[in-house]
């Protein structure tokens, strides 16, 4: 299996072993999700379900910042706590991942780890990678970049470059690269309750550190794999590589993956220009599984526009998957009730294209387009196929359906006992004598119980609601 590996800039060989552990860096709880998060999360969650599928066990890491400067600020603003914003807005993201039929992860927050990150801060101060600046109300420690030679090497930025991006300005640090490990507590902080006891006095941790800590509390170092979107790989991933090499001595990451922006129509989202799209008003017009596979039909490594017309054609496409895979359900049913074997067409395998697609960089695209292929061979020959031909046709398509997270709680289609062959031959029969009410009640009995009838070209078939 090949990935782009952020770090050596090009497609590597995965060498995994049996368990597979990967870190994503998850959102920052202060506003509702959007469709950038939701990319993210269903990108992972798809990575993780093929390699479910090719049979590693998978620890799967996805963090929650609940201590920010955008959650201070905003219970600030709402005379809140800083916690209550964060809770409140995660229990919201669990909400709408719920709906993109995203599997159960660890989540941890930054506020469970404070004990770890103070630690950790001390040893980076022992060990001459940080020092400490005088505020008002105690100390802020900077990671000074400068002590590590190998900064630089996960974004490629020169050192010029670098220096360019004064994420943190203060005259007091020693670098203008050098950035925030611990933060003395503001104003701000105490009003919003959100600081913690140091050895520095009172304050929070720097945004960076959280995602070392976590990590490797969770997973160990290394790990294997490090996904988030590409905005974060300077400064975010960048000083996080830097501080975890520094605590421990090794590259704290196998591999490197980010994907690529959503923008809408055309336009890169953002608050200024009113153009956010959340996931949840996504779910509500057009559902949940239409918008998981909209973000699965680009590939990850490459921008994804968002438009109404994209995510609803995204939903037709969607529910063809959908409608094959019961198709077949549906003939196997028929088959296995009536007795019908019959030696009919074969409908060829396409699982070793889909496979080569996903394991060729994770293309999602491709891989969607030979789902498709396989559902037009089922529909073409629904009715001509047999029986062992069907079974193996609906396998593989829910199998590819499940690995890309399109399908959850089906319920195959039921044999039916004698009293309801009887009920169906004899609705069949009230059609052709086009005696429609008693064709109806027939109907709507099996529909009380759950069941739906569909009358085709050649005869009765039938579905679980």
């Amino acid at each position: 299996m090949k990935l782009f590996d952020t770090m050596q800039k090009r497609l590597v060989d995965l060498e995994l072993g049996d368990e597979v552990r990967i870190y994503v860096c998850g959102i920052t709880a202060y506003d509702y999700s959007h469709i950038g998060h939701a990319r993210n999360v269903v990108l992972f969650d798809t990575l993780r379900r093929f390699l479910e599928f090719r049979e590693h066990r998978v620890i799967m890491v996805q963090n929650f910042t609940d201590i920010d400067d955008k959650i201070i600020n905003r219970a600030v603003s709402e005379g809140r706590k800083a916690l209550e914003i964060s809770s409140l807005f995660i229990e919201e993201f669990m909400r709408d991942v719920e709906e993109l039929n995203v599997k159960e992860c660890i989540r941890p927050k930054v506020s469970d780890y404070i004990l770890q990150i103070i630690q950790a801060v001390q040893r980076l101060i022992e060990k001459g990678y940080a020092y400490t600046v005088e505020k008002e109300n105690g100390e802020d420690v900077y990671f000074h970049v400068p002590a590590f030679d190998g900064y630089g090497k996960l974004s490629g930025l020169s050192t010029e470059e670098l220096k360019k991006h004064r994420i943190e300005p203060d005259p007091m640090k020693k670098d203008p690269r050098d950035f925030a490990l611990w933060k003395a507590a503001k104003k701000e902080d105490f009003e919003a309750e959100s600081y913690f006891d140091s050895p520095w006095g009172p304050g929070r941790p720097g945004w960076h550190i959280e995602c070392s800590i976590m990590s490797s509390e969770i997973l160990g170092t290394p790990f294997d794999i490090h996904g988030g979107g590409m905005d974060l790989i300077f400064p975010h991933h960048e000083n996080e590589r830097a501080q975890s090499y520094a605590l421990h001595g090794v590259e704290p990451v196998r591999y490197w993956v980010h994907n690529n922006f959503v923008t809408v129509n055309g336009e890169k989202m953002s608050k200024s220009l009113g153009n956010i799209i959340r996931i949840r008003d996504v779910v509500e017009r057009h559902g949940g599984m239409a918008l998981r596979y909209l973000l699965l039909s680009a590939h990850y490594r490459h921008p994804l526009d968002y438009s109404e017309e994209r995510v609803v054609e995204a939903k037709r496409s969607y529910e063809y998957l959908l409608n094959s895979l019961r198709n077949a359900d549906m003939e196997i049913a028929y088959l296995k009730t009536f007795g019908g074997e019959r030696d009919g067409d074969e409908i060829p395998s396409f699982m070793d294209a889909f496979v080569e697609a996903l394991e060729n960089d994770f293309n999602t695209p491709k891989a969607l387009a030979v789902m498709h292929e396989l559902a037009s061979n089922i529909n073409s020959r629904q009715f001509s196929a047999g029986l062992n031909s069907l079974e193996r046709a609906f396998e593989e398509l829910h199998t590819m359906m499940d690995v890309m997270g399109l399908v959850r709680d089906y319920r195959r289609s039921p044999v039916l006992g004698e009293e309801d062959r009887s009920r169906v031959l004899e609705r069949e029969v009230a059609r052709r004598k086009r005696e429609f009410d008693v064709a109806d009640r027939i109907r709507d009995e099996f529909k009380n119980r759950g069941i739906v009838l569909v009358d085709t070209k050649h005869g009765t078939r039938w579905y679980l609601a």
